[in-house]
């Protein structure tokens, strides 16, 4: 059973209390619940308890805050956890909203990978490279990356992809010396995260047409 290891009142905000379990921050609550609550120091609690306070106390407003997070585009399960670390929400209450979340089907690392590599293949391009370093970032594995590039783009996506960046990219910049514009294009390109032997045969087939 976890033991409240010590009970700090909040530097920003007086009227509230973190709680550690077992050396950890779990969770928060106002003074009043904490004095309703009769919670002290050394105290073995039930983790049914646990989970009833925080639902008591602080998992509604989380939760909406979460919410708005997820609204702008999908999230990994990385990305949230990462979110509420940030606004420093404990260690229970974070295991709480993401069980809630998968429950309701609003994370799915598999899903979200599949729509980032859309993403990335459609309005945004970018090379195989870049997407996975995006994707590594957001806390996703690299089998499930593989798996989902395999699928969007199969062989020679890449190429597909770096000549429609390029083509819309040499449109402004038909006018400059070829070497300027291989420069600005090898530039762009790269900065899409596509390899160098994929620019270097995308610059030279459109060069040669001009």
């Amino acid at each position: 059973m976890p033991v409240i290891t010590s009970i700090k009142p909040q530097k920003k905000k007086q009227q509230r209390f973190n709680i550690f379990l077992d050396g950890k921050f779990a969770f928060s609550l106002s003074a009043e619940a904490l004095a309703q609550a009769g919670l002290h120091e050394n105290q073995e609690i039930p983790p049914n308890d646990v989970r009833k306070l925080i639902n008591e106390s602080e998992f509604a407003l989380i939760f909406d805050k979460i919410l708005k997070f997820l609204s702008f585009r999908p999230r990994s399960e990385f990305e949230i956890n990462e979110y509420m670390l940030r606004k420093g929400v404990g260690e229970q209450t974070r295991k709480m909203v993401l069980e809630k979340l998968k429950s309701l089907q609003l994370i799915d690392d598999k899903a979200f990978t599949k729509w980032w590599v859309e993403q990335r293949s459609g309005g945004r391009p970018a090379g195989v490279r870049l997407v996975r370093f995006e994707l590594r970032r957001k806390g996703i594995d690299r089998q499930a990356i593989d798996e989902q590039i395999a699928e969007a783009r199969g062989s020679g996506g890449d190429e597909i992809l770096a000549e429609k960046v390029a083509v819309k990219k040499l449109k402004r910049i038909m006018n400059l010396p070829k070497l300027e514009i291989r420069k600005k294009l090898y530039s762009a390109l790269g900065l899409r995260g596509f390899s160098s032997e994929i620019i270097e045969k995308v610059i030279d087939k459109l060069l040669k047409k001009e």
